[in-house]
């Protein structure tokens, strides 16, 4: 892979410095991960919009996805370990349920 050269405002970079600084990386490598994390949110965000349009304009399918999700819950719930919420704590709201863990966010 080459290097390149990008322009941006001196307040940006130097915000980006900071965060790259804070968590012991090279800029290169932090632009890596918020161009890999914003690429993930705007996957999450299409998932949701098709889950969300599914629920509103075909209830059959919507209702057989989640009977199928459901299942598949009772079937892992069955093979010994643990649940994702113990798991990843910060993903978990105050009533201790996952975010966006089922359907209906």
């Amino acid at each position: 892979m080459s290097d390149t050269t990008i322009r941006l405002d001196s307040a940006v970079r130097d915000k980006l410095r900071a965060l790259a600084d804070e968590d012991h990386v090279t800029l290169g490598d932090l632009l890596g991960r918020l161009a890999e994390h914003e690429q993930y949110q705007r996957e999450m965000r299409r998932a949701n919009e098709v889950m969300d349009r599914m629920q509103r304009e075909d209830p059959a399918a919507w209702h057989e996805y989640l009977s199928e999700l459901h299942a598949f819950e009772a079937g892992t719930a069955r093979d010994g370990l643990s649940a994702a919420t113990a798991d990843w704590p910060e993903y978990n709201d105050a009533a201790g349920s996952a975010h966006g863990a089922i359907p209906g966010r």
